[in-house]
């Protein structure tokens, strides 16, 4: 089952087109039955993607580009980490895939508790952000602080999960004028129907 829904999860996010669209690939590597990021880790590679994947020392996340799966350690909790000898970080810049223990319809996220990607996210607000569940991960609400930041999508095993076309949304419509370009663009993957096959909830 765990298979099954992350090789669906994968499938969906790789044939998005921001995933299309992005040179910068900045992902988790999945632990403990997260949704698997490695079939997306490989079509990066495949594509000629940079791919960026976290390190955690103390209080402090950093990204750290890698060329292959084996260069990963396992690092804080046991989670596969760069060694951090590489590159970092990036241009600030890219597609970010992020995981979460729960999420709402409205896209709120409930991580770990640690705040690494709230913080890391602030600082690089250029960032697209499309998180990646199981569908049970998925409530009817959950408890957030204003200070959360939200994924603008959230993928699941079968549907796709938006915020960006609400009134009062945020997210990518938060760093664009409702009625802008940027904006319709968001939208328009739900008209155009270049969602994958899968549903989708505004």
């Amino acid at each position: 089952m765990w298979r099954k829904a992350s090789g669906d999860i994968a499938a969906a996010a790789v044939s998005h087109p921001w995933f299309s669209e992005a040179r910068e690939i900045y992902t988790y590597v999945d632990y403990n039955r997260e949704a698997g990021t490695r079939r997306i880790i490989e079509t990066a590679f495949e594509t000629g993607k940079n791919v960026w994947v976290p390190k955690v020392t103390g209080k402090t996340m950093h990204f750290y580009r890698i060329e292959s799966l084996t260069e990963l350690r396992p690092g804080t909790c046991g989670i596969l980490e760069p060694a951090g000898d590489g590159p970092m970080d990036g241009s600030g810049a890219g597609l970010m895939l992020m995981p979460g223990v729960a999420f709402d319809e409205k896209c709120h996220r409930v991580g770990y508790g640690g705040g690494y990607y709230d913080r890391y996210l602030e600082s690089h607000p250029g960032m697209r952000k499309m998180a990646l569940a199981f569908e049970f991960q998925i409530l009817r609400s959950v408890l957030y602080e204003e200070y959360d930041i939200r994924p603008e999508i959230v993928i699941t095993e079968k549907r796709m999960i938006r915020n960006c076309c609400e009134e009062g949304g945020t997210g990518y419509a938060d760093r664009t004028a409702k009625g802008s370009d940027a904006f319709a663009e968001c939208c328009q993957y739900e008209a155009s129907g270049l969602l994958s096959g899968i549903g989708c909830v505004v």
